[in-house]
């Protein structure tokens, strides 16, 4: 029997060592929960770390997300054409293949990973033949299923070749958990679901095994389905388990069946998306089934893991990541695109059209850091209200005192109404706006700096600089930088009289 009962395994997990979820991904899996959560604050989230925003946006361009390959270039358009529960599933898939990537017991928790992502793709086929409401919340569900597998294997140390060991002398895995461990992991799976709020209807599904609803009973079969599979698909397992499905659907078994090596099939596919070819290759594919399902629009070649993201989550092979966003035009005509679409609509919310704007500096124009400050109530100080590329804090400690005397860059361009572009090396008429608290702030570095207008009265700055990775500033970054501003301001400008 374990010394260490499930509070002390929820308790480490939970408080010590849990790279299971970057804090990137559980941010946004929480807000994405969230009834009153924005668009524009989950495409915050993501876009503060570079590797979950590539990630993020590949997979949003693959055909099982997007299967009608119209093609998505910025976050903001994916959180809204996705919306909030399908970038919560993204985020979570993503930290279950890093958890394979990163964990100690690469094999088991690999064998764990597959067999979510197949039970996933099972329950959302039943839920879909079944024209069952909430497909993403059971998809999600269904992977988070065996969410205390995971983790404990991730995490086992010496505990985990004991439960190996025993394993195979007992009937059940659940009789040599509970021998080596005193508990299930089902019932880690439950306590880490509620204890970081991943999903009320995967607690539901564990408390309540015979529940009739058929978001339950798609979710336990699609585990079932699962699990049988790897007996082999003519096991008796297996058989006893297509029974339960075939009840389920009222189909005969032999469409049931259809059905199901199809799910699997996709499933193949969509762990292969998702992760690595050798983690794919540990869904069951029923024999001369081939796994022909439509592939992503870009191909998806194996990775392994270079480095760690500064969230923790694992920067891949493929595609590569440079620590700074290159110039990159597609992205900038998709900001000014959204940026359009939002004023045509009417439909925009400040801000959304922020971080639209933001991104396309950021991440279109190429910049090492971009910052929305706002003035006060009383207009005496600009703080930090936003940030791209800033880190620990920095954003936060953005404030600037706008009452003094003696004139600063931001004063200037606030008290003037037009962008600024303070070079290498400035004028002396610019060059007294670097004030010593300006400097100490953002550095003595060429920077770019634009008013924020709503119905002719400033609210505050865009600032931004290639600070940190010394690349110069050049006129048609300026010139794109300037053209933003403007979409920006007219973009509030008809938002604010609607």
């Amino acid at each position: 029997m374990a010394e260490r009962g499930i509070d002390y395994w929820v308790e480490r997990l939970s408080r010590e060592d849990m790279p299971l979820f970057s804090s990137t991904v559980q941010h946004v899996a929480g807000m994405a929960t969230k009834e009153d959560c924005s668009f524009s604050e989950l495409a915050w989230s993501i876009l503060q770390d570079p590797v979950l925003t590539s990630r993020v946006l590949k997979l949003a361009n693959s055909m099982y997300y997007n299967p009608g390959a119209k093609r998505i270039l910025t976050v903001s358009r994916a959180v809204m054409r996705l919306g909030t529960n399908i970038i919560k599933e993204i985020c979570l898939a993503i930290s279950l293949i890093e958890s394979v990537l990163s964990g100690k017991s690469k094999d088991k928790v690999a064998v764990e990973v597959a067999r979510s992502f197949h039970a996933a793709v099972q329950a959302r086929g039943m839920a879909a033949f079944l024209k069952v409401a909430d497909a993403e919340e059971i998809f999600i569900a269904a992977l988070l299923a065996r969410i205390g597998n995971i983790a404990f294997w991730c995490f086992s140390d010496e505990m985990g070749p004991s439960l190996e060991n025993a394993l195979g002398n007992f009937d059940s895995d659940e009789s040599a958990e509970v021998e080596v461990l005193g508990f299930k992991l089902e019932r880690l799976t439950e306590r880490l679901s509620r204890e970081w709020k991943l999903s009320d209807l995967l607690e539901r599904t564990l408390r309540n095994k015979n529940d009739a609803d058929p978001r339950v009973r798609s979710i336990r079969l699609g585990c079932s389905v699962a699990l049988a599979a790897e007996k082999g698909w003519d096991s008796p397992e297996m058989r006893k388990t297509l029974g339960e499905v075939s009840n389920f659907f009222r189909l005969p078994g032999i469409q049931t069946a259809e059905i199901l090596h199809e799910s699997a099939k996709k499933a193949a596919a969509v762990t292969e998306l998702f992760g690595t070819k050798s983690i794919s290759r540990l869904v069951p594919i029923p024999e001369n089934q081939p796994n022909a399902i439509a592939k992503p629009n870009e191909t998806v070649p194996d990775q392994t893991v270079t480095s760690l993201g500064p969230t923790g989550l694992a920067i891949m092979d493929t595609p590569s990541q440079d620590q700074y966003p290159k110039p990159d035009l597609s992205v900038q005509m998709g900001s000014l695109r959204d940026l359009s679409a939002l004023m045509t609509s009417g439909a925009g919310e400040f801000n959304m059209v922020l971080s639209i704007v933001l991104e396309g500096i950021y991440r279109g124009i190429g910049m090492d850091r971009v910052v929305f400050g706002i003035l006060t109530s009383d207009r005496r100080h600009l703080i930090g209200k936003h940030g791209l590329g800033c880190m620990d804090g920095w954003v936060d400690r953005f404030s600037v005192n706008m009452a003094s005397d003696k004139q600063n860059v931001f004063q200037y361009v606030l008290k003037n109404k037009k962008s600024l572009w303070v070079t290498e090396k400035p004028e002396a008429s610019v060059k007294t706006l670097l004030t010593d608290e300006l400097v100490n702030l953002i550095g003595k570095v060429p920077l770019f700096v634009m008013p924020v207008i709503i119905k002719d009265v400033v609210i505050g700055i865009i600032f931004a600089d290639r600070k940190e990775s010394g690349r110069k500033l050049d006129e048609e970054s300026f010139e794109n930088f300037n053209l933003f501003g403007q979409q920006a301001n007219m973009c509030l400008r008809a938002l604010a009289y609607d």
